[in-house]
């Protein structure tokens, strides 16, 4: 019986001195910091890429509609043939050149305030305070002429591709934004029928180039235009023209890849990203831990990618080990 009592309590002072050993060794491994590998991080640029199946069309009917609320104006084709890139009817809002006028003149009045604030400036008269009053009141007003300027820009309805036109409202008619303006019947050279969410369409920009592909052949178009606004489908038309000679057959499905517009960005290995539920965070290091910062990843490529967030550019930014660390954990960098 008292050998039966030794041996348990050998057994739990052995238990006791493991239990011991285990917690100096985690207080130890506490002490020293989580191992982790850092890299700086670099400032970069993100360019989305679209990829699509289209079609290839060389006869096509084609319904071109308002891109926004206005009166039909010159110039107004005869009912013909016409070239790709015409420009067929141009959508006036009401009071748009009007609007557009006095804001160029408003414009240009706050800039010769500027100027005059300047002057008065450097010589004492005024204060600081107004110069940088005029200066808000120029941005404002050259925000305001860009701004009525797109809108005159969005006016114009141009033939997409080559064909007939035949109009559908009389010059000088008021049309809502979506109204058929006219009608093209495609002839001729082969071009290509996209669709993109439009999301996408967005970011996407005329005469940018786009990558064809087909079993066996490769080359380069570029977008001639992009839809206005969405079909049924809730999907955005986008008109490709290939290259001269390119071996396209109308009525067979090409791949396109679609470069959007390149925005600023920073550059990342993609297990430096980290998910905590919905939200990506990278972790940065600050006097010797980690520092939790929610990111938006904008996409990736092989073993980058690439985030938008509070970050500075080579800021050191912990690309490996991430995963088990938490806002404020110790750190031990390791080569």
């Amino acid at each position: 019986m008292t050998a039966t009592r030794n041996q348990g309590s050998r057994l739990q002072a052995t238990r006791g001195l493991v239990l011991a050993l285990l917690l100096m060794r985690a207080s130890g491994a506490a002490l020293a910091g989580v191992p982790v590998q850092i890299a700086p991080v670099q400032r970069s640029q993100w360019r989305n890429l679209v990829h699509v199946i289209a079609r290839v069309r060389s006869v096509n009917h084609a319904t071109l509609s308002a891109p926004l609320s206005g009166r039909v104006w010159e110039p107004r084709r005869a009912v013909g043939e016409v070239r790709a890139g015409t420009l067929l009817a141009r959508i006036v809002p009401p009071g748009l050149q009007v609007s557009l006028r006095a804001a160029q003149t408003q414009l240009r009045l706050a800039r010769i305030n500027v100027q005059r604030n300047r002057v008065l400036y450097h010589d004492g008269v005024v204060s600081l305070q107004v110069l940088q009053g005029s200066r808000a009141t120029a941005q404002q007003a050259q925000a305001q002429a860009q701004a009525l300027q797109g809108q005159l820009a969005n006016q114009a309805i141009r033939a997409p591709f080559a064909g007939i036109v035949d109009y559908q409202v009389p010059a000088g008619a008021v049309v809502g934004a979506g109204a058929p303006i006219v009608t093209l019947d495609g002839r001729g050279t082969p071009w290509i029928d996209a669709l993109v969410s439009p999301l996408s369409a967005v970011h996407l920009a005329r005469r940018e180039p786009v990558r064809i592909r087909i079993a066996g052949w490769s080359g380069a178009g570029r977008i001639h235009s992009i839809g206005h606004s969405a079909r049924q489908s809730g999907l955005v038309a986008v008109y490709v023209t290939p290259p001269p000679r390119a071996p396209l057959l109308p009525g067979e499905w090409v791949h396109l890849r679609f470069a959007q517009r390149a925005v600023a960005a920073f550059a990342v290995p993609r297990r430096a990203v980290v998910m905590q539920g919905a939200s990506a965070v990278v972790f940065c290091v600050r006097d010797g831990r980690a520092q939790r910062e929610p990111v938006t990843v904008l996409g990736s490529r092989g073993s980058r990618a690439w985030i938008e967030g509070p970050l500075r550019n080579g800021q050191p930014l912990v690309v490996r080990g991430a995963g088990r660390l938490a806002d404020g954990t110790a750190l031990l960098v390791k080569p």
